[in-house]
């Protein structure tokens, strides 16, 4: 009984250990992990794992970030495009951020976890929400908030990202905002270029 005792002692210190190690790195884009759900180091691994996709993602470290995915991973992007397998995504990222006049310069982003995973056998779905910074090519700077949702899987002990997929609130985001201030910007400057097109004309015709 001591015996037996002392290594469930052990193996909840090693719990205990693991949670404080996560608790540096996820703790502010996290919930505080729940022993009592179950699957504690499955989770724990899962943490690891979107951490890191989140530090690839914000170094803009393609490679890395397609290590961490399954071969036949599914990426669906901000801007609603569809990257099948590693060559697909390679390419989006080329396009973007590479090649003599790449779209976007800098990409940060900060994710937060919405709840606790739900697992299907070696398989989980993780979701929550994020924050991405933008600085693009041409020096417009702006912030999105969008969801995002995951679909992991296990391979040889090992959970990796099968499907990753980010959505932006259409009807209201920082693009739409900025759009909607230039039209009325451009409004009133037309309404005031009126104005003063009209103010010189009378004068014109009073001189005449």
């Amino acid at each position: 009984m001591r015996q037996i005792g002392m290594v469930e002692l052990t193996r909840t210190l090693v719990l205990a250990v693991l949670m404080l190690s996560c608790g540096w790195v996820c703790a502010a884009t996290a919930p505080v992990l729940d022993p009592s759900g179950g699957r504690v180091e499955d989770r724990l691994q899962l943490r690891t794992l979107l951490d890191q996709m989140e530090k690839a993602i914000s170094n803009l470290d393609v490679e890395a970030a397609i290590q961490l995915m399954q071969p036949d991973a599914v990426v669906t992007w901000q801007n609603a495009e569809v990257s099948h397998g590693p060559e697909q995504i390679r390419a989006y990222y080329n396009r973007m951020i590479k090649g003599s006049t790449p779209i976007v310069k800098k990409f940060s982003p900060k994710a937060t976890l919405g709840g606790p995973a739900v697992f299907y056998s070696d398989s989980a779905v993780a979701y929550g929400t994020t924050v991405d910074t933008f600085e693009l090519s041409d020096g417009l700077s702006f912030q999105l908030k969008a969801a995002w949702s995951t679909t992991v899987t296990k391979t040889d002990g090992q959970w990796k990202v099968a499907a990753l997929h980010f959505s932006t609130n259409l009807f209201d985001n920082a693009l739409l905002n900025s759009a909607e201030r230039l039209i009325w910007i451009a409004a009133v400057a037309a309404f005031a270029a009126g104005l003063l097109l009209a103010w010189l004309g009378l004068r014109l015709t009073r001189k005449a």
